[in-house]
Protein backbone atom coordinates (compact mmCIF):
# COMPACT_ATOMS: atom_id res chain seq x y z
CA UNK A 1 0.00 0.00 0.00
CA UNK A 2 2.98 2.05 0.65
CA UNK A 3 4.15 1.64 -2.62
CA UNK A 4 1.15 2.28 -4.22
CA UNK A 5 0.62 5.77 -2.56
CA UNK A 6 4.20 6.60 -3.44
CA UNK A 7 3.38 5.76 -7.53
CA UNK A 8 0.36 7.88 -7.12
CA UNK A 9 2.22 10.75 -5.73
CA UNK A 10 4.70 10.78 -8.01
CA UNK A 11 2.27 10.50 -10.79
CA UNK A 12 0.59 13.47 -9.61
CA UNK A 13 3.87 15.21 -9.59
CA UNK A 14 4.70 14.41 -12.84
CA UNK A 15 1.31 15.33 -14.62
CA UNK A 16 1.78 19.05 -12.27
CA UNK A 17 5.38 19.21 -13.97
CA UNK A 18 4.56 18.58 -17.13
CA UNK A 19 1.09 21.00 -17.20
CA UNK A 20 3.64 23.74 -15.85
CA UNK A 21 6.28 23.22 -18.31
CA UNK A 22 3.70 23.71 -20.95
CA UNK A 23 2.37 26.81 -19.81
CA UNK A 24 5.93 28.11 -19.65
CA UNK A 25 6.38 26.87 -23.12
CA UNK A 26 3.00 28.75 -24.24
CA UNK A 27 4.18 32.02 -22.55
CA UNK A 28 7.18 32.13 -24.97
CA UNK A 29 4.46 33.82 -26.96
CA UNK A 30 4.26 37.23 -27.05
CA UNK A 31 0.98 38.34 -26.33
CA UNK A 32 -1.35 40.74 -24.26
CA UNK A 33 -1.50 38.34 -21.61
CA UNK A 34 1.77 36.16 -21.48
CA UNK A 35 3.85 37.63 -18.27
CA UNK A 36 0.59 36.58 -16.52
CA UNK A 37 0.12 32.45 -17.54
CA UNK A 38 2.20 30.97 -15.18
CA UNK A 39 1.17 33.17 -12.14
CA UNK A 40 -2.30 32.41 -13.27
CA UNK A 41 -1.64 28.58 -13.32
CA UNK A 42 -0.10 28.68 -9.82
CA UNK A 43 -2.65 30.81 -8.58
CA UNK A 44 -5.92 28.89 -9.50
CA UNK A 45 -3.88 24.98 -9.15
CA UNK A 46 -3.79 25.91 -5.19
CA UNK A 47 -7.61 25.91 -4.77
CA UNK A 48 -8.45 22.94 -6.30
CA UNK A 49 -11.47 24.15 -7.78
CA UNK A 50 -14.32 22.19 -8.23
CA UNK A 51 -16.14 24.48 -10.73
CA UNK A 52 -13.78 27.19 -12.64
CA UNK A 53 -15.76 29.77 -14.88
CA UNK A 54 -13.55 31.96 -17.43
CA UNK A 55 -15.51 34.71 -19.32
CA UNK A 56 -13.98 35.78 -22.28
CA UNK A 57 -11.82 32.85 -23.92
CA UNK A 58 -10.23 34.97 -26.86
CA UNK A 59 -7.32 33.21 -28.81
CA UNK A 60 -7.56 30.54 -25.83
CA UNK A 61 -4.45 31.87 -23.60
CA UNK A 62 -6.03 31.61 -20.54
CA UNK A 63 -8.30 28.46 -21.13
CA UNK A 64 -5.08 27.37 -22.20
CA UNK A 65 -4.21 27.32 -18.57
CA UNK A 66 -7.36 27.06 -16.79
CA UNK A 67 -7.68 23.79 -18.85
CA UNK A 68 -4.59 22.20 -17.24
CA UNK A 69 -5.61 23.32 -13.46
CA UNK A 70 -9.13 21.81 -14.05
CA UNK A 71 -7.46 18.58 -15.42
CA UNK A 72 -5.10 18.20 -12.31
CA UNK A 73 -7.69 18.49 -10.10
CA UNK A 74 -10.78 17.06 -12.37
CA UNK A 75 -13.03 20.09 -12.42
CA UNK A 76 -15.00 21.53 -14.45
CA UNK A 77 -14.64 24.32 -16.76
CA UNK A 78 -17.23 26.59 -18.13
CA UNK A 79 -16.13 28.82 -20.78
CA UNK A 80 -18.46 31.62 -22.08
CA UNK A 81 -17.81 34.30 -25.33
CA UNK A 82 -20.15 36.08 -27.10
CA UNK A 83 -17.61 34.48 -30.42
CA UNK A 84 -17.24 30.98 -30.69
CA UNK A 85 -14.61 29.72 -29.08
CA UNK A 86 -15.17 26.19 -28.50
CA UNK A 87 -12.16 24.73 -30.42
CA UNK A 88 -9.79 26.30 -28.99
CA UNK A 89 -10.00 24.04 -25.94
CA UNK A 90 -9.52 20.05 -25.73
CA UNK A 91 -10.39 19.59 -22.02
CA UNK A 92 -13.21 17.00 -21.82
CA UNK A 93 -14.99 18.46 -19.16
CA UNK A 94 -14.79 22.37 -20.29
CA UNK A 95 -18.13 23.06 -21.81
CA UNK A 96 -18.65 26.25 -24.16
CA UNK A 97 -21.41 28.47 -24.39
CA UNK A 98 -21.56 31.06 -27.01
CA UNK A 99 -23.76 33.89 -25.46
CA UNK A 100 -23.16 37.52 -23.56
CA UNK A 101 -21.71 36.50 -20.23
CA UNK A 102 -24.53 38.91 -18.71
CA UNK A 103 -27.43 37.57 -20.76
CA UNK A 104 -26.10 33.56 -19.71
CA UNK A 105 -25.44 34.88 -16.01
CA UNK A 106 -29.38 34.99 -15.41
CA UNK A 107 -29.88 31.60 -16.63
CA UNK A 108 -26.66 29.98 -15.13
CA UNK A 109 -28.69 28.23 -12.08
CA UNK A 110 -30.59 26.44 -13.82
CA UNK A 111 -28.19 25.56 -16.73
CA UNK A 112 -26.15 24.33 -14.37
CA UNK A 113 -28.92 22.09 -12.25
CA UNK A 114 -29.87 20.82 -16.18
CA UNK A 115 -25.80 20.08 -16.32
CA UNK A 116 -25.46 18.47 -13.45
CA UNK A 117 -22.60 21.02 -12.36
CA UNK A 118 -22.53 23.17 -8.99
CA UNK A 119 -23.37 26.61 -9.24
CA UNK A 120 -20.69 28.12 -6.50
CA UNK A 121 -18.01 29.27 -8.70
CA UNK A 122 -14.33 28.83 -7.38
CA UNK A 123 -12.44 30.56 -9.52
CA UNK A 124 -13.65 33.11 -11.87
CA UNK A 125 -11.73 34.52 -14.55
CA UNK A 126 -12.92 37.50 -16.43
CA UNK A 127 -11.85 38.86 -19.37
CA UNK A 128 -14.18 40.48 -21.99
CA UNK A 129 -15.12 43.90 -23.38
CA UNK A 130 -12.87 45.50 -20.85
CA UNK A 131 -15.71 48.34 -20.68
CA UNK A 132 -16.46 49.90 -17.50
CA UNK A 133 -20.78 49.49 -17.65
CA UNK A 134 -20.28 45.99 -18.58
CA UNK A 135 -17.74 45.26 -16.14
CA UNK A 136 -19.64 46.41 -13.40
CA UNK A 137 -22.62 44.25 -14.91
CA UNK A 138 -20.53 41.36 -14.92
CA UNK A 139 -19.29 41.69 -11.18
CA UNK A 140 -23.50 42.10 -10.02
CA UNK A 141 -24.15 39.34 -12.55
CA UNK A 142 -21.53 36.52 -11.57
CA UNK A 143 -20.04 37.62 -7.70
CA UNK A 144 -23.55 36.32 -6.33
CA UNK A 145 -22.72 32.59 -7.52
CA UNK A 146 -19.14 32.44 -6.00
CA UNK A 147 -17.79 30.34 -3.18
CA UNK A 148 -17.21 31.27 0.31
CA UNK A 149 -13.86 31.12 0.01
CA UNK A 150 -13.07 31.96 -3.60
CA UNK A 151 -11.05 33.78 -6.47
CA UNK A 152 -11.57 36.10 -8.95
CA UNK A 153 -9.01 37.19 -11.60
CA UNK A 154 -9.06 39.87 -13.60
CA UNK A 155 -7.76 40.94 -17.00
CA UNK A 156 -6.47 43.89 -18.48
CA UNK A 157 -6.88 45.79 -15.04
CA UNK A 158 -4.08 48.37 -16.62
CA UNK A 159 -4.78 48.61 -20.13
CA UNK A 160 -2.93 50.81 -22.27
CA UNK A 161 -2.41 51.86 -26.31
CA UNK A 162 0.70 51.00 -25.52
CA UNK A 163 1.88 48.08 -22.90
CA UNK A 164 5.05 46.65 -21.63
CA UNK A 165 5.91 43.18 -20.79
CA UNK A 166 8.62 42.27 -18.14
CA UNK A 167 11.22 41.66 -21.09
CA UNK A 168 11.07 44.97 -21.92
CA UNK A 169 9.54 44.37 -25.27
CA UNK A 170 5.92 46.24 -25.61
CA UNK A 171 2.38 45.37 -27.71
CA UNK A 172 -0.31 47.31 -28.80
CA UNK A 173 -3.63 48.03 -26.85
CA UNK A 174 -6.07 50.41 -26.57
CA UNK A 175 -7.61 53.16 -24.23
CA UNK A 176 -10.93 51.62 -22.28
CA UNK A 177 -11.11 54.64 -19.95
CA UNK A 178 -9.78 52.37 -17.22
CA UNK A 179 -12.77 50.67 -17.34
CA UNK A 180 -12.11 47.60 -15.68
CA UNK A 181 -10.06 48.88 -12.45
CA UNK A 182 -13.11 51.29 -12.13
CA UNK A 183 -15.66 48.96 -12.35
CA UNK A 184 -13.39 47.32 -9.22
CA UNK A 185 -13.39 50.54 -7.42
CA UNK A 186 -17.02 50.87 -7.29
CA UNK A 187 -17.77 47.74 -6.45
CA UNK A 188 -14.90 48.28 -3.16
CA UNK A 189 -15.47 51.62 -2.26
CA UNK A 190 -11.78 52.31 -3.06
CA UNK A 191 -9.52 54.09 -5.36
CA UNK A 192 -6.44 51.81 -7.12
CA UNK A 193 -2.90 52.91 -8.69
CA UNK A 194 -3.48 50.33 -11.52
CA UNK A 195 0.37 51.66 -12.69
CA UNK A 196 1.63 50.07 -9.55
CA UNK A 197 2.21 46.63 -8.24
CA UNK A 198 0.28 46.29 -5.25
CA UNK A 199 -1.16 44.54 -2.16
CA UNK A 200 -4.29 45.39 0.15
CA UNK A 201 -6.89 44.07 2.37
CA UNK A 202 -10.30 45.29 1.52
CA UNK A 203 -13.70 43.94 3.08
CA UNK A 204 -12.32 40.20 3.71
CA UNK A 205 -11.06 40.38 0.39
CA UNK A 206 -6.75 40.04 -0.49
CA UNK A 207 -5.70 41.75 -3.28
CA UNK A 208 -3.13 41.45 -5.12
CA UNK A 209 -2.67 43.72 -9.01
CA UNK A 210 0.62 43.46 -11.29
CA UNK A 211 0.86 46.07 -13.50
CA UNK A 212 2.72 45.00 -16.08
CA UNK A 213 1.21 43.07 -19.76
CA UNK A 214 -2.30 44.70 -19.04
CA UNK A 215 -2.76 44.53 -15.93
CA UNK A 216 -3.87 41.41 -14.02
CA UNK A 217 -5.80 41.44 -10.63
CA UNK A 218 -6.22 38.18 -8.44
CA UNK A 219 -8.65 38.49 -5.59
CA UNK A 220 -9.12 36.39 -3.03
CA UNK A 221 -12.03 35.65 -0.48
CA UNK A 222 -10.78 34.28 2.51
CA UNK A 223 -13.15 34.61 5.08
Amino acid sequence: MLKGSWELRDTARGALERSLAAVRRRALNRTDICDHLETLFVECLAVRPALIVELGSGDGESTFVLERVAKLWDSSLVSVDIEDRAEVGSYAKRRFVKSDDIAFAAAFPSWCAAQGLPTAIDILFIDTSHLYEHTGAEIKSWFPYLAPRCKVVFHDTNLREVFNRKDGSTGRGWDNERGVIRAIEDWFGVAFDETKDFVLEKNGWLIRHWRHCNGLMIMDRYF
